[in-house]
């Protein structure tokens, strides 16, 4: 008998692939992140720090949407960043 609300073994490990890889990705953006911030410190050029800015705008918009995704999709997680 063919059970129309249980999902199949296929549908369940393509869902479990798709919350390790956005957990994945939220990691690595987190990271970036704070080693971005932490540059800041170590750079004196105006050029290089407008870079920074840019690539910290770039990866807080991909973190937002990543969490945002995660909300949908109700998956917890722990990954943060400081502000």
């Amino acid at each position: 008998m063919i059970r129309l609300f249980k999902k199949t073994g296929a549908a369940e490990q393509e869902e479990e692939n798709f919350r390790r890889q956005l957990l994945d990705d939220l990691d690595f953006v987190s990271n970036r992140l704070e080693r971005i911030r932490e540059s800041y410190d170590m750079t004196a050029e105006p050029e290089l720090v407008d870079a920074l800015i840019y690539e910290e705008k770039a990866l807080q918009s991909r973190f937002d949407y990543l969490i945002r995704v995660a909300k949908e999709k109700n998956i917890k997680c722990r990954v943060g960043i400081r502000e």
